[in-house]
Parts: structure tokens; C-alpha cells; sequence
């Protein structure tokens, strides 16, 4: 008889550690919740943040003994044998616990919690909160101990038993977090698609007789940029994101998306005044300047204006001549500007940069 206790009771060292069952849990958008069945204990694993477009999942797990007569104990760290009898409630292995008599070493659950949990009979409890990564498993190993009272029955207050750990029975949750995109995202994802398939699709008409003017015929569209972007500058402002947060990332790349569209690429002539007499060739006093001196020229009225103490008043009386560098590069007919403002170039984006700041002021 001796012998079999002592083959049964290596067994179990040689055991420690490893699971006694293993459960593999996928929670998603579409399935929040999972629970883990055993026949002394239910196991509730919840998603709690199923659309924060965040790159981490946040899970809660909570434990239930549904043993009349046992205490389930899970420690967060790996007390020695006389470390675990100061605890309150104090504790003591059961004669026909496994392991070395005096050596025996708490197995803890691997989540940073920085407690230990004891849950009564018929009681539920939070065992942990924490973020899962997205579309990766995470192991959570929980050595759950079934304790009795030392003698007579269970108490209401732990803190006044001495319990007995009887056994111990590893659970091995396998979490996988499957984060799909809110439908804020895709609702701002799909606002963004649209509109650049509406700009694709336009003409902005150069000739000079198209009402409204191909500024005005863009009107429309910058609005829709702008609100659009401050759509999303309301979303991410709203979950409180900064820039080290996926969901922030995300959305702001929707936002540079949005940056990219360049209105004045999609100028040409309708179908109304194709056919039309050519539009006779832009002059103006500024057709002699490089797109270059055009844009020192704007960064010059941007600085008065801004350093100026009465910025409406200097913005009004410098319009004019701001509007007239402006159409001036912009103009379709413009034989000095028209095929370098065509071609692109850092020259034409930092003339639109600074004409919109100065429109901002």
C-alpha cells in the first residue's frame, strides 16, 4: 500500500504544472461571451470592449463554484508551504495532497493581478481584467485548489477557517481576441470611398464662361473633405485616443486618405464648352512671375497678416492681391503657368498650402 501512494503521489509532482484540461475560447465581435463548464466551477471569459477599434482586446474572467461544500482558491503567487499557512484564511495541504511534505509550492495563475482569490460556495467572483492582443493567443493557466474546512462546515467569513487543499486541477484557457472594425470605422471608411470616386468622376470646367467658376464648382467637395475630417477628429477626440493608440492610427489614416485628394488634378472642360471658341489667353501683372517668386510672394502676405495686431484688417486689404497671384497660377489659360501648374511639382503644393492658410486666418 505504501509503495502505491508513493508511485501515485510522484505521479502527481511529475504532473504539476501541466493541465488537466485545456479549452481553446475565440471571442469576437459577433461572440463576446464563452463559458468554460466544469463540474465543480463555471468559468465566464467576456469581451468588453467589442468596438473600440482598439488593437487590444479587453477581457474580463470570472469564476463560479457551484460546489456546495468546497472553496475554490486561486493564488497569485507561488507561496511556500509555510508561507501559505499565514494567509487568512490559512491553509494546510490534506494528507493525500501530492507532493514533498514541507516542500510543496503554490502553482499561481499567470495573470498580473496582484491578488489572490478564494470564492465560497454558489458565489461568483472577478478573477481578472486585462488586454488580450488581436488576432494572437494567449495562454492563461489557472491551477484551481478545491479546499474544505478543517472542521465543520463553511463559514460565511473566510478569514476565521483554516482550510484543507484537497486537490489541485490546472485549467488552460487558450483566448484568441478576433477584433473586426466598428461600424463607425466602415461608415467613415465608406464616406471617404465615395467621395473619392465623386472627385474621380468630376470635371472642373476652366472655361470662362462655365457658372459657377471652376472654384466654385470645387466648393462643394472641399466642404465635404472638411466635415468629413472633422468627423473623424469628433470620433477619435470622443474615445479619448492619443497617437500611441491603434484606434487613433487607424482612423487618422483615414484622415490623410481624405489629404490626398487633389481637386485641382481633376480640372478640364465640359462637354458644354468643349465645342466652344478657344477662351482667350490669361494676362495679368503677376504672368511675368515663376511659381516660385508667385509663392514668396504669398508667404509674405501670410506673414503680414499673421503678425499683424488687427489680422481681419490686413487680410482685407491684401485679398486682392492674393486672389490675383492665386488665379493667376491656376488659371487654364495662363500661357506663362498653365503647363507647370499641370505638371504638379513642390512649387504648386506649397502655393495651395499657403493660399489655404491665409484663407484661414
Amino acid at each position: 500500500m505504501k509503495k502505491t501512494l508513493l508511485t501515485i503521489f510522484c505521479l502527481l509532482a511529475v504532473l504539476t504544472g501541466r493541465a488537466d484540461e485545456q479549452k481553446k475560447v475565440t471571442l469576437s465581435n459577433d461572440n463576446t461571451k464563452e463559458t468554460v463548464n466544469l463540474s465543480y466551477a463555471n468559468i465566464f471569459i467576456t469581451l468588453m470592449n467589442p468596438d473600440s477599434d482598439d488593437e487590444f482586446g479587453q477581457v474580463l474572467i470570472e469564476i463560479e463554484n457551484l460546489d456546495e461544500q468546497k472553496i475554490l482558491a486561486l493564488f497569485n503567487k507561488p507561496y511556500k508551504e509555510k508561507e501559505v499557512k499565514k494567509l487568512s484564511p490559512s491553509f494546510q495541504y490534506d494528507k493525500l495532497f501530492g507532493g514533498t511534505k514541507g516542500k510543496r509550492i503554490i502553482d499561481p495563475y499567470n495573470l498580473e493581478t496582484g491578488q489572490d482569490v478564494f470564492i465560497e460556495p454558489s458565489n461568483k467572483v472577478q478573477l481578472a481584467a486585462f488586454n488580450a492582443p488581436g488576432g494572437q493567443e494567449m495562454v492563461v493557466k489557472l491551477p484551481i485548489y478545491l479546499s474544505k474546512p478543517k472542521e465543520g462546515i463553511v463559514q460565511r467569513i473566510l478569514g476565521k477557517e483554516k482550510l484543507l487543499l484537497l486537490r489541485k486541477q490546472v485549467i488552460e484557457l487558450d483566448i484568441n481576441v478576433e477584433l473586426k472594425p466598428s461600424a463607425e470605422y466602415l461608415g467613415l471608411v465608406d464616406e471617404c470611398e465615395k467621395l473619392k470616386k465623386d472627385v474621380n468622376n468630376a470635371v472642373f470646367c476652366t472655361h470662362r464662361r462655365h457658372r459657377p467658376d471652376v472654384e466654385g464648382q470645387k466648393e462643394p467637395f472641399k466642404k465635404r473633405m472638411e466635415e468629413l475630417t472633422a468627423k473623424i477628429d469628433a470620433a477619435i477626440s470622443a474615445h479619448g485616443w492619443t497617437e500611441n493608440d491603434g484606434g487613433y492610427q487607424r482612423f487618422n489614416a483615414i484622415k490623410e486618405d481624405i489629404a490626398k485628394i487633389n481637386l485641382d488634378e481633376q480640372e478640364g472642360t465640359c462637354r458644354q464648352h468643349k465645342a466652344g471658341p478657344p477662351a482667350p489667353a490669361h494676362q495679368c501683372g503677376y504672368c511675368s512671375l515663376s511659381l516660385q517668386q508667385i509663392y514668396h510672394k504669398l508667404d509674405d502676405l501670410y506673414k503680414k497678416i499673421y503678425t499683424s495686431s488687427d489680422r481681419a484688417a490686413t487680410k482685407a486689404s491684401v485679398m486682392g492681391q492674393v486672389n490675383g497671384l492665386y488665379n493667376c497660377c491656376t488659371d487654364a489659360n495662363c500661357q506663362k503657368h498653365a503647363s507647370a501648374w499641370r505638371s504638379g511639382g513642390d512649387y504648386k503644393n506649397k502655393i495651395i498650402e499657403r493660399y489655404n492658410r491665409i484663407q484661414g486666418l
